[in-house]
């Protein structure tokens, strides 16, 4: 009788059959990153066998329910999606227009090794020019993917630190007469991370929501999956973030640390995984 292969411990709380799917994407990833002519993921190359690789494989699986053939597709076009709008260089190499300073911060809880990697977004900050803002949506997205992803090359895929929380903070935005424009840019921001980054997102702080616009987070407990809800905290007040974050958070989100620009560390973020900014294949020439 042939002796069972223990599993990897990054790999251990996998049921026998959620290990069987792992596998068989896994086996399948050398053909389909072939397919993909492209191999890069969050600044990491999938075609180096590594605890990294196995983890982002792994939330693939975990975001379709271990169905191999609905993983393995969303894969697939997230390599594809990568190789064209080339999002390492929307992070590394462009220089985003100055309209976009003060809106998205990064942050870390550097008191806790395994604590929350942030990006705030204070959309309220545009007040009144949200034709300039959000007018281009190519030009928003290709500055809010390059912030996101930043902030990813400050996790570790090879520890608990895997996932990625945001901030929302709504104030001075007008949920009654949303502006058209900022609309749009938002919904096509939240399509590419629901689609491109799954598994990643961490909490999902809404704060200083009007308390008479909860009814709109009651209906979206009602399309949203257990899981997406679970990571949602919906605050009235920016005040009480700190109970959920930490006192690392600035003293205007009730915590005792700096301002967001002065604990901002977006400008002094490095590519970690080793991985050289692809230049895009036109299919044309």
């Amino acid at each position: 009788m042939a002796e069972s292969v223990e599993s990897p411990a990054h790999l251990s709380h996998l049921s026998e059959t959620e290990l069987m799917s792992f596998n068989d994407l896994i086996s399948a990833l050398p053909a389909l990153l072939k397919e993909a002519e492209y191999s890069e993921l969050y600044g990491h190359d999938l075609s180096e066998p590594s605890t990294t690789t196995d983890i982002l494989v792994l939330k693939f699986l975990v975001a379709n329910k271990y169905v191999v053939p609905d993983a393995h597709q969303q894969l697939l076009e997230t390599l594809k999606w990568r190789l064209t709008f080339n999002p390492l260089s929307a992070a590394f190499e462009e220089t985003h227009p100055s309209k976009f300073d003060g809106l998205g911060y990064i942050t870390e809880d550097k008191v806790n090794p395994e604590g929350e990697v942030i990006t705030w977004n204070l959309y309220g900050q545009v007040s009144g020019k949200h034709d300039v803002v959000f007018g281009d949506t190519d030009e928003f997205l290709r500055w809010r993917v390059g912030l996101m992803e930043k902030g990813l090359q400050l996790l570790d895929f090879s520890s608990k630190r895997t996932q990625i929380s945001q901030v929302h903070d709504y104030s001075n935005v007008s949920f009654l007469r949303m502006d058209p424009n900022a609309k749009k840019a938002s919904k096509a921001a939240m399509a590419v991370f629901q689609r491109y980054y799954p598994e990643l997102l961490g909490k999902k702080y809404f704060v200083n929501v009007p308390l008479i616009m909860g009814w709109m987070f009651t209906a979206m407990k009602l399309i949203a999956s257990r899981e997406t809800i679970e990571k949602f905290v919906v605050l009235s007040h920016g005040g009480y973030l700190a109970e959920y974050a930490g006192n690392w958070v600035p003293e205007a989100y009730g915590g005792k640390g700096l301002s967001l620009a002065e604990q901002d560390v977006s400008l002094g973020i490095k590519l970690v995984g080793g991985v050289i900014i692809p230049v895009a294949v036109d299919k044309e020439s």
